[in-house]
């Protein structure tokens, strides 16, 4: 990321990656978003921050609060891990993780691991893996009382707390977010009340070293969001309820226990649960999804001598998910599957010369045949120059959801399942070439990928059924360019092209199928940070028209601007104001056919430190 320094590139260790490389080493495509550029951004949710990311894109279905995917390199929401703190996030009965109400309180960073994953992580990491880092409290108990509010009569409320006794540390933060929104239902599908979101999150993480090399951590984050929203089955087929909302609680737990045997040996145990529950409720009736994860995962990592480390752990996983029935499946269902898993990776590292790294991964699953998945990958940087080029090969698997196997017969946009499914079958390939000119000053990077998926799980239009459909292809190219210039200055360009289609069995043609998902996505930020504190930014995003399942489900281009302005008080350095405006333009920016989206909006923000 444009604003992360390559001394801390240097410090920083990819959790999402499991092993003991830096950010400056990675041989993958690697993003990293570290707290101090979140607060200079003022982005407030995880959906925000990415939305401009290489590779990424993130519609929103409506207001603050509505449902929010992911789709990393074309590929959909449910092949994209969520990690959080080390718990698998992504719902056994969707496969999928909703953005809508996951804020940035307490994020110490986010990581952003592009392409097949699977060796490490397993299902749902054949796109990439977003891993969220909770912030470790250290030094003297300090503490942050923040304050904003803006358009759409929103105003947002938080504490936070964090520091370091004796052999304790501790962070926590809680917050509470309520606004009046706008209609879910765009204007042209006649929608005009308005849909607000109310959402309370609590998020801590308690360590406790016994010794040097024994640490001990509780982890936890709850969420509970009162979302309303309306009936959207495309651009001209909604309803624009009153009453219409969606509830939904969500909680993850673990319990890191990690011990090192003397400079060559780390060990790494974590239990961990996920609990989510979500309930739809209509003037009609009240649905309802309920989903459990259990975990367990040993991770071990050792340095054999200074040029090769090894990999290795395993883990088990236990999936439930119980659909409760209501107005779409009135007969529900309750569900689970096991999942077993040993990994093994070994990396080879000559700094600032070469990184190879090679792994392999097996599962066991009740409900598919066992699965093996390979992984490569290869940096090298030219000689007397900063010139990186990086490369890797990786295969991976997508297990079909719950849903997918099991959900009864719905109506209208609920895809009817297929006990027969069989998982997804995927081959990734990237390379490319990385540079820095005039000693950091200039960064260039280009990278071309490729992923090729046999049994592709699909289900087009209303009452679909899931059927392994054909081979899903695509490809891109993602291109940064960040500069410094003087006084203060910088500037991040961030392009990516993304080709995909779709090749039937039945068929000899290929058509562009992939819904929701640009061809072509820039991101540019100029940013100033002045000597006194000073700091800004000014945003552009544009976004090529975007495929929905039928024509009229077309969302067409937009582009949008956006700004934001910080500083201290200079009569209280504790005091710190903010100051931001969203779509300044007031483009009619629709991200996804028949759904409303926010016009131009302005906030504003006190937060107040002390000890």
């Amino acid at each position: 990321s444009s604003s992360v320094s390559a001394v801390e590139l240097e410090t920083i260790k990819v959790t999402s990656s499991r092993g003991t490389l830096t950010a400056e080493n990675m041989p993958a495509s690697l993003s990293v978003f570290t707290a101090k550029e979140i607060e200079r951004k003022q982005h407030r949710t995880v959906k925000d921050l990415l939305q401009g990311e290489l590779g990424l894109h993130a519609p929103q279905l409506g207001p603050a609060g509505s449902q929010t995917s992911i789709f990393m390199r074309g590929a959909g929401s449910e092949s994209t891990l969520i990690v959080i703190d080390g718990v698998p996030a992504n719902l056994g009965t969707t496969g999928s993780f909703d953005f809508g109400d996951l804020n940035l309180d307490n994020v110490e960073r986010v990581e952003v691991l592009r392409g097949p994953q699977s060796i490490q992580w397993g299902n749902n990491a054949v796109g990439g893996v977003i891993n969220i880092v909770t912030k470790r409290g250290e030094g003297a108990p300090t503490h942050t009382l923040s304050v904003e509010g803006g358009s759409y009569r929103t105003h947002r409320e938080s504490l936070r707390s964090s520091g370091s006794i004796d052999k304790m540390d501790y962070s926590a933060s809680v917050s509470l977010l309520t606004s009046r929104g706008f209609s879910t239902l765009n204007e042209r599908s006649g929608g005009s009340e308005e849909d607000g979101t109310e959402r309370k999150t609590f998020s801590t993480r308690l360590g406790y070293d016994f010794n040097p090399d024994t640490r001990l951590e509780f982890i936890g984050r709850y969420i509970k969001t009162n979302d309303e929203t309306d009936s959207v089955n495309g651009e001209e087929n909604g309803t624009d309820y009153e009453g219409y909302f969606n509830n939904v609680d969500d909680i993850l737990i673990s319990m890191p226990f990690s011990k090192s045997f003397g400079q060559k040996w780390d060990l790494k145990l974590t239990p961990s649960f996920l609990y989510n529950r979500a309930n739809t409720i209509t003037q009609r009736e009240n649905d309802g999804i309920l989903n459990r994860v259990y975990t367990l995962d040993m991770q071990n990592n050792i340095q054999l001598n200074r040029e090769v480390s090894v990999l290795f752990g395993a883990e088990y996983q236990n999936t439930q998910g119980y659909n409760l029935g209501g107005s779409w499946n009135a007969d529900g269902y309750q569900k689970w599957h096991d999942n077993e898993a040993i990994f093994l990776q070994g990396i080879y590292e000559i700094p600032n010369l070469i990184v190879l790294t090679a792994g392999v991964r097996h599962d066991w699953n009740t409900a598919f045949d066992e699965s093996t998945t390979e992984k490569v990958e290869v940096s090298y940087q030219l000689p007397k120059t900063k010139i990186r080029l990086h490369a890797a090969y990786a295969t991976g698997f997508r297990a079909p959801t719950l849903n997918d196997l099991y959900a009864p017969p719905g109506s209208g946009w609920i895809r009817t399942s297929n006990p027969t499914l069989v998982p997804e079958e995927i081959k990734g390939s990237e390379f490319g070439i990385k540079n820095d000119f005039m000693d950091g000053q200039l960064k260039m990077g280009s990278t071309f990928f490729y992923t090729e998926t046999k049994n592709f799980i699909h289900g087009a239009g209303p009452n679909a059924i899931k059927a392994n459909f054909g081979e899903y292809h695509s490809m891109g190219l993602e291109t940064s360019i960040e500069f410094k210039f003087p006084r203060n200055y910088s500037l991040s360009i961030h392009h990516t092209w993304n080709d995909n289609y779709l090749f039937e069995k039945t068929k000899s043609d290929h058509y562009q199928v992939a819904q929701r998902r640009p061809k072509h996505k820039l991101n540019a930020n100029l940013s100033y940070i002045s000597e006194n504190g000073f700091e800004s930014i000014v945003g552009l995003f544009i976004r090529s028209r975007a495929r929905g399942w039928s024509a009229i489900n077309n969302t067409p281009a937009y582009g949008t601007v956006r700004a934001a302005i910080s500083n201290r008080l200079s009569v209280n350095k504790n005091i710190k104001w903010t100051l931001r405006g969203e779509n300044l333009l007031d483009a009619r920016a629709m991200q996804v056919g028949g759904f409303g989206s926010p016009g131009r909006s302005f906030y504003a923000g006190l937060a107040y430190t002390f000890n």
